[in-house]
């Protein structure tokens, strides 16, 4: 009895320093932005000294919901819901399916507008926008997704 508590004991110490190990190296990436002064790439951004796509809040378009690559809701050839059927549209977006949430900003988005199996899950979303100065975000080639505001100081 007192070698299985031993082993069940060592077996969760096991645990516990396998994942402090683990977020030990989950902590030493660091970001794409790293060492970059965030009010310097603000006004880069907002100058128009780095390449970047204005993009403004539109609360009318569609985010979408599409069956993926396979063509089919959730994996294709599997009952996802276990409700006998399938395949059948109600088991679009399936954990573990290739099926994908696209919005407005997202490549891919008016492809799958036209999809027979596309669903529009919600309203609202980012749209590329003509803005003159400070648009509320920003989409870089080198560092993504940036969120500029409007207090940008010249």
């Amino acid at each position: 009895m007192m070698v299985i508590r031993l082993l069940i004991v060592g077996m969760l110490l096991g645990g516990v320093i396998a994942r402090l190990v683990m977020l030990n190296h989950t902590r030493q990436f660091t970001p794409p932005t790293a060492g970059l002064d965030r009010a310097d790439l603000k006004r880069a951004v907002s100058r128009g000294d780095i390449d970047s796509q204005p993009y403004c809040f539109a609360d009318d378009v569609a985010i979408l919901l599409t069956v993926g690559r396979d063509g089919q809701p959730g994996q294709a050839d599997y009952d996802d819901n276990l409700d006998g059927i399938v395949d059948d549209r109600r088991e679009t977006g399936a954990v573990g399916s290739d099926d994908e949430c696209l919005g407005p900003a997202d490549s891919g988005y008016q492809a799958a507008l036209d999809l027979p199996g596309t669903l529009a899950i919600s309203k609202g979303g980012f749209v590329p926008c003509d803005v003159e100065a400070n648009p509320p975000r920003a989409l870089t080639a080198k560092w993504g997704w940036f969120v500029v505001g409007k207090e940008v100081a010249e």
